[in-house]
């Protein structure tokens, strides 16, 4: 992955803001000044509210444990307090407050460490103070999240030293941060940067997280170093090369304008990379209902931008179709409806339904060995094949399936073409699914590790055609037993998979994160034995099959009225 978080060696406490928020216990590149005042520096203007903490230092006499619950609970405020910084480095010695890097990493807890004291000698001029944890997610030095596929047990050592005069204080320790899953959305702030497609009609997400202070700063930065490997041959890259920050911070006004300061290479833009780089700041850097705007500079001149540039997040465009009692029927509001010109099945046996944007076109799988496309001229075959997976479609309405473990898709000429996917090697696919832009596919996977969520960049050629997969990340990796993946939001998925108890459940993972909890994947309640699950990005529709052909909506996080019954199929467009 390019890398998007700022050196902050030599930076001020309050650039190191991503401290923690729960236990924090190491992590990063942050500097804090070990002598003189203690100064703001590169914080943006905006502070987070949700934490309220007294610093306080360590009390004469405390003993190695107290020291080191103490120097965490300071820790734990420092992404709102610079005198939390301040008091946290009072229980360490210098080289070890100069020595410590916050953003190494992030270990995510199920739960608090639980600090395990070591017997001391009355003479012991130095003890070992271990910390005892669960990890269930990590968070990388570029704000890349990854759920653990299984919690694991860690036991982290804080090495303290007997000063001159009899106190105690943390000599060595771990580099990176420990927090707890209920705070860490507290500490860190999910952050979507957003990336063009190619032909600049569609913003790609890319989920980091960030400190919470400096969020927008690192997002900036981010933004400037480009797109992460994963999605670099699917999408576009619109800033003037060598574009940085000219100082390093993103301030927000006191008339809520966000100010991006940017070195002279930005002065060579054209005037449409002008608009197109700060059509990307401001989809990157303000968020929903806010009325903001972002000024760009080059150094300290202000940069006009003429033009205006439409770019749509994704989100996809259509109601769902349903097959029931032998037609092909529109979900509309909360119930089935007509279809006009309704595409017959005579002759079929569907078994899987797929739907373009705008509902065009209609496929349907034939048995398992062929998949259609529906017309009023009648079924056309457009893939054939032993065991075809449930087949997507894209906004370039080509149909996308696979067989064991090659992909292959059908553009809207005819043309059918196999991808070689190197990561699928030894494994076998059982779902594919294409994101709204057509700029990521989700695919599940079974093999000798298991069932596998990844989704891969998508590379095309100048005409759309599809040609290979990126490298893919992981999704959901603590979900069990995955059938089905569908896009829910913009980097969000809804997997069909199963609980602890064997028990089929929809589950919400978020492609860099899940939004709250922690950032960690989540089962859906009030819905019991779903057997397939269609979602519309953008409306948060999510509609549910279960084995007796019902169809359920939902509605609210655990309440899914039942919408009609006897349904035997069910896609929104995707």
């Amino acid at each position: 992955m390019s890398s998007g978080r700022r050196d902050r060696r030599g930076g001020t406490t309050a650039a190191a803001a991503l401290l923690v928020l729960l236990l924090g216990v190491v992590a990063s590149c942050a500097r804090i000044p070990t002598d003189g005042a203690v100064r703001d520096g590169t914080a943006e203007l905006e502070q987070a509210s949700e934490i309220g903490y007294i610093p306080a230092g360590p009390t004469p006499g405390a003993e190695p444990d107290v020291i080191v619950q103490g120097f965490l609970n300071n820790a734990q405020a420092g992404p709102t307090s610079v005198a939390s910084f301040a008091a946290a480095q009072e229980y360490l010695t210098r080289s070890a407050w100069t020595g410590w890097d916050r953003y190494t990493r992030v270990l995510v807890l199920d739960g608090s460490p639980q600090l395990i004291p070591a017997d001391v000698a009355d003479d012991a001029t130095t003890t070992t103070v271990k910390a005892s944890a669960v990890v269930v997610a990590t968070l990388d030095e570029n704000g890349v999240y990854a759920e653990e596929p299984e919690p694991r047990s860690i036991e982290l050592p804080f090495t303290l030293t007997r000063r001159a005069d009899g106190e105690w204080r943390i000599s060595q320790l771990d580099d990176g941060l420990m927090l707890s899953t209920a705070f860490f959305s507290q500490a860190f702030h999910l952050t979507s940067l957003y990336f063009p497609t190619p032909d600049l009609a569609w913003w790609v997400p890319d989920v980091r997280w960030f400190p919470r202070q400096t969020w927008r700063t690192d997002a900036t930065s981010a933004i400037l170093a480009g797109p992460p490997e994963w999605l670099a041959d699917s999408t576009t890259t619109v800033v003037p090369e060598g574009t940085s920050l000219a100082i390093d911070a993103v301030t927000v006004g006191d008339d809520g304008t966000i100010d991006v300061s940017l070195t002279s290479p930005i002065t060579q833009a054209t005037t449409e990379q002008r608009a197109l780089t700060l059509a990307q700041l401001e989809a990157t850097l303000v968020e929903g209902g806010e009325a903001r705007d972002v000024q760009l500079s080059a150094r300290t001149s202000p940069l006009a931008v003429p033009e205006e540039v439409e770019i749509s997040t994704p989100q996809t465009v259509g109601d769902a179709l349903a097959v029931t009692d032998g037609t092909v029927q529109r979900f509309e509001g909360e119930s089935l409806g007509d279809l006009d010109d309704a595409p017959s099945l005579a002759g079929l046996d569907p078994t899987a339904l797929a739907v373009g944007p705008g509902s065009e076109p209609v496929v349907v799988r034939d048995g398992d060995d062929r998949i259609v496309r529906l017309s009023a001229a009648g079924p056309e075959a457009v893939m054939s094949g032993k065991d075809l997976v449930a087949p997507s479609v894209d906004r370039y309405a080509a149909v996308w399936s696979a067989r064991g473990n090659r992909i292959s898709v059908a553009t809207a000429s005819g043309a059918v073409q196999e991808i070689d996917v190197d990561w699928l090697d030894s494994r076998s696919v059982r779902s594919v699914r294409v994101s709204p832009e057509g700029a990521r596919v989700a695919v599940v996977s079974a093999g000798p590790s298991g069932r596998l969520v990844h989704v891969a960049g998508i590379q095309r050629d100048a005409d759309g055609v599809p040609t290979g997969l990126s490298a893919p990340v992981q999704v959901g990796a603590s979900v069990g037993q995955v059938d089905l993946a569908v896009w829910q939001e913009e980097a969000v998925l809804a997997l069909l998979g199963a609980e602890e108890d064997g028990d089929r459940a929809v589950f919400l993972a978020g492609v860099g994160g899940q939004p709250g909890t922690g950032g960690l994947s989540r089962a859906l309640t009030g819905i019991a034995g779903p057997q397939w699950v269609t979602a519309s990005v953008g409306s948060g529709a999510l509609l549910v099959l279960d084995g007796d052909g019902s169809l359920f909506s939902r509605q609210t996080s655990s309440l899914w009225p039942l919408v009609t019954e006897d349904v035997d199929l069910v896609a929104y467009p995707g």
